[in-house]
């Protein structure tokens, strides 16, 4: 076989087939008699896969480029040179990719196997707070009450715990629902709206309410749901095992948010649950035909004794404050307001 003079175009025409099958033969026969040349088949092989990849969508000739920056540029030195530029950049490329890579599934890694952190929101006597969740729902929490919560909701779902009363204006995500977590096994779900929900512990009551939108009200015990409408509110007696469902004033059960104590023909007996929680006192209500009578009133910035004070003068009763006493452990019990018949 006669030895050929080996040029880049040579080369490039062996890679694409385009030589005859003699000059492929003696070609090969050459490479095999020279590692100098096979290395620089192999680095050409290379380069110009890379530029096939690189400049696909621009439909790059490659044969011709390699013809037009051969004929600029000495063989040796280019072919060293590109062939360093493409392992650096693909190796630079490759780098942030792969940090990227690795740092996005550490976290999420971490996120979905390490215990996550929960904050605990309390609302003191006598004040209304207000968070925002997570997912950007916003919370309203009542006088006396506690919500517990994820510092990031992670899963399928988004799931607090209420004791105590809040007012949820749920962000709206039709794939994750959101559930509120009450005692004896209730839940409240939702995908986004507003509604308010009182549970403390000591009340006999648990009442969901609904302002708009749709929830629902799930017990563990039955297995069907509660589906409220908006006006409509939910009533579970804890002590009957019963729940009942009834039109609204939703101004009177949601008012507390913006500050208000609104009765409307309210009895003396929730008139003074409400007082005692608001204001972290005892109220004793001393003659049962006090429980009868009746309040319409509407409070924002009145003291406990100006509301009682009110009271008085609208009903044939009296309060009297007892304030509260130092025990032998310094501690000091609440006050305590005694409402009798006059």
């Amino acid at each position: 076989m006669t030895k050929v003079n080996i040029q880049t175009e040579h080369i490039i025409a062996y890679l694409d087939g385009k030589l005859s099958k003699e000059d492929t033969d003696t070609f090969e026969k050459q490479m095999q008699d020279s590692s100098e040349l096979q290395k620089e088949v192999d680095d050409l092989r290379f380069i110009c896969d890379a530029s096939q990849k690189l400049y696909l969508q621009e439909q790059i000739d490659v044969d011709k480029h390699w013809r037009e920056v051969s004929r600029a540029m000495h063989k040796n030195r280019f072919r060293q040179k590109i062939g360093r530029y493409f392992r650096y950049a693909a190796a630079i490329l490759l780098i942030p990719t792969l940090i990227s890579s690795v740092y996005f599934y550490l976290r999420a890694y971490r996120l979905e196997n390490q215990p996550i952190e929960q904050v605990v929101l309390s609302s003191a006597y006598g004040l209304i707070s207000k968070v925002t969740l997570p997912d950007g729902s916003e919370v309203w929490l009542n006088s006396g009450s506690k919500l517990h919560y994820p510092k990031h909701f992670i899963g399928d779902h988004r799931k607090v715990y209420l004791s105590g009363e809040a007012y949820f204006k749920v962000s709206s995500d039709k794939k994750y629902r959101f559930d509120v977590a009450l005692s004896n096994g209730f839940t409240v779900s939702a995908y986004g709206t507003e509604f308010n929900i009182s549970a403390y512990e000591d009340d006999d009551e648990i009442r969901a309410t609904l302002a708009n939108g749709s929830i629902e009200i799930r017990n563990e015990k039955k297995p069907i749901p509660q589906v409220l409408s908006p006006g409509e509110q939910a009533v579970y007696n804890k002590v009957t095992d019963n729940m009942m469902v009834s039109d609204i004033n939703l101004y009177m059960v949601t008012s507390w948010k913006d500050g208000k104590i609104v009765f409307r023909r309210t009895e003396m007996a929730e008139i003074a649950q409400r007082l005692s929680r608001h204001f972290n006192v005892n109220i004793i209500l001393q003659s049962k035909k006090i429980f009868n009578y009746k309040y319409s009133a509407t409070f924002t910035t009145e003291t406990l004794e100006e509301i009682l004070q009110l009271l008085e003068k609208t009903a044939p009763i009296k309060c009297t404050m007892i304030e509260p006493e130092q025990a032998s452990d310094y501690s000091y019990s609440r006050r305590t307001v005694i409402i009798e018949a006059r």
